[in-house]
């Protein structure tokens, strides 16, 4: 596969990552600190909204795997989520003022579903459209590299743009994350940012449509509509239960990690948005040595054990800064050393997890081949649709775990750094860092249990191949 398809592809991921960052870092602070919505509100909004994603992605994954059109069976969905997405993010950090506690949870709720749609629209057909553009073992893993990289770098670049210029501090705030005036503008760059992404994908990936699996025939099908029952069904195949539950696990704490991120950096730490915005760009560090990482650990180790490597050194790594602030020797420190140490843990752990995220998707594009042996159907839709559930998890699971425990410590709402009581302070370190640890290095236990490795997918792919050949010349 040349280069250009690979960005030509990869560079859709951009929106995702813009929705994520926009969601779980400032989307539950703006609703949350600067407006005053309760943490548990907040949390049900994002929970409700993910129950809707629940029911639509596995129709639109079965609906794209079964659409016929010139342009294919993914493109048409991918760029009808594209185009009114920037409206739906841009009204999303737009609400009315004076708004009364519900109303506000209603507004929250009602664009973020709309957001939500407009991505699955996109989302699901762009991970199925990876598994059918290549069928290498390695060079799956490759193709998906170009994806989490841009996913990242969307990410990236959201979080710097909107830190350094959308919440600069000023006289009346000086921490700029509290000023609501700010987050209107940030909503039209995030929208805007992540339609433009979408719509190059589309145009980049259009050249590989007459390559692509056409929809099977299956008199015996469920109606998509049904898609939220028949996902179920993948459950049945041991090797993607495995996947799916661990995506869930892992993509759940890194929601949470993600929601008290902000938290952590600001109340903990002591660090400033132009602070915030020079971390962020630690990730730059996990997006170079991701790919090289993943590509490498997996030809040494296999996938089942290059995960396990990757959950358990990135979690270390990552979670150190607030080990160090409970043993009492990290807050003393001059805030240059704090920076420092912050960075390259962000930056190390992010390659490992990023690594992770490359190594899932590549497995998952196995079970899809080994999915097709057993059933003689190409269901890329059906079993992304699947994960791209467990992946939006780390949002509304994530958020809303993070937000009733930020109720349950009882930490304030629009509060000042310097306002906060020691014992709030102690227990968010402890929520959000030997806690979310432990349960993060458990997903392990799960990912063990999965079945596939390079010997037998070549055996898949053979008997697959063969069959075809079989059926062409029979």
């Amino acid at each position: 596969m040349r280069v250009t398809e690979k960005l030509g592809y990869g560079v859709g991921q951009i929106s995702d990552g813009v929705k994520q960052t926009s969601f779980s870092i400032f989307l539950f602070f703006y609703y949350n600190q600067v407006l005053g919505l309760s943490g548990s509100l907040a949390g049900t909004a994002a929970l409700i909204a993910l129950v809707i994603d629940a029911i639509t992605d596995p129709m639109v994954g079965q609906l794209s795997d079964r659409f016929q059109s010139r342009w294919g069976r993914r493109h048409p969905f991918m760029l009808a989520g594209a185009l009114p997405f920037a409206v739906a993010m841009t009204m999303l950090f737009a609400p009315p003022a004076e708004l009364g506690n519900f109303a506000l949870f209603g507004w929250m709720l009602g664009w973020a579903i709309c957001v939500r749609l407009l991505m699955t629209l996109f989302f699901v057909p762009h991970l199925s459209l990876g598994a059918e553009m290549v069928e290498d073992y390695f060079q799956r893993t490759s193709l998906i590299g170009y994806r989490v990289f841009f996913s990242y770098a969307g990410a990236l670049a959201t979080s710097i743009v909107g830190f350094t210029l959308f919440f600069p501090p000023s006289e009346a705030f000086p921490n700029g994350m509290l000023n609501a005036a700010s987050y209107p503008g940030f909503g039209i760059f995030a929208g805007a940012f992540a339609t433009v992404a979408m719509i190059l994908c589309v145009l980049g990936t259009r050249s590989s449509i007459p390559n692509l699996s056409r929809p099977a025939h299956d008199p015996d099908a469920s109606h998509p509509l049904l898609g939220f029952i028949t996902v179920f069904l993948t459950l049945r195949q041991h090797a993607f239960r495995v996947l799916f539950l661990t995506t869930l696990s892992f993509m759940v704490m890194a929601g949470v990690t993600q929601t008290l991120l902000i938290y952590v950096a600001t109340y903990l730490f002591g660090f400033a948005p132009e602070h915030l915005a020079l971390l962020a760009s630690s990730a730059v560090i996990g997006i170079i040595f991701a790919s090289w990482l993943a590509q490498s650990l997996s030809r040494r180790y296999d996938k089942k054990q290059t995960l396990a490597i990757c959950v358990f050194f990135g979690a270390l790594i990552a979670f150190a800064p607030v080990t160090l602030y409970l043993a009492g020797v990290f807050r003393p420190l001059p805030l240059n050393t704090r920076l420092v140490i912050v960075f390259f843990a962000n930056g190390i752990s992010q390659a490992f997890f990023i690594a992770y995220i490359i190594i899932v998707d590549s497995m998952l594009s196995d079970t899809i081949d080994q999915h097709e042996l057993t059933t003689g159907k190409r269901e890329e839709g059906l079993f992304f649709a699947a994960r791209s559930l467990a992946t939006k998890a780390s949002y509304g699971l994530g958020a809303f775990f993070a937000g009733v425990a930020l109720d349950v410590i009882r930490f304030p709402r629009a509060a000042n750094p310097d306002d906060v009581p020691l014992d709030a302070l102690t227990k968010l370190a402890l929520l959000a860092g030997p806690l979310s640890m432990l349960v993060l290095i458990s997903t392990i236990l799960i990912s063990m249990r999965y079945p596939l490795n390079e010997k037998r997918h070549r055996e898949i792919r053979r008997t697959i191949d063969d069959r075809k050949m079989s059926e062409n010349y029979g």
